[in-house]
């Protein structure tokens, strides 16, 4: 069963499974699916038509907007702020206070260092590297 804080504001026909936790004033838009152990912070706002995949985290402070699918086991940390229509693959860390623009396609293992902007400061997680 999902944990979702009273004060969080979730809209029409969102769906959420098991373990999923939504904190105080969160705000969720319409017909998002937020799979298994999904967390979304305190202040944190997703836009409509929001897919997570399983594992994800959403920290304080952050901002998706509208129609974003992400894999699994994605990290976004405080402050970072995603544009509409944006695709993740699976086992990304955005740090904090990055900015990811409109429509952008992050491939699986990147990591966004702190504050900088999709695609410049991207690197891939060491056990993504084509050797």
């Amino acid at each position: 069963m999902a944990d979702v804080d009273p004060s969080a504001v979730i809209g029409n026909n969102v769906k959420m499974q098991e373990s999923t936790v939504i904190e105080g004033d969160a705000h969720i838009g319409d017909n998002c699916d937020l799979d298994k152990r999904v967390v979304i912070e305190k202040h944190a706002t997703i836009g409509s038509g929001v897919k997570m995949g399983i594992h994800c985290v959403v920290e304080r402070h952050v901002t998706v907007g509208n129609d974003c699918v992400f894999g699994k086991e994605n990290v976004i940390e405080r402050n970072a702020t995603i544009g509409n229509g944006v695709k993740m693959g699976d086992d990304c860390v955005l740090e904090k206070e990055t900015k990811v623009p409109d429509g952008s396609d992050i491939p699986t293992g990147t990591v966004l260092s702190a504050g900088r902007t999709y695609p410049d400061g991207t690197t891939l997680k060491a056990k993504y590297f084509k050797k």
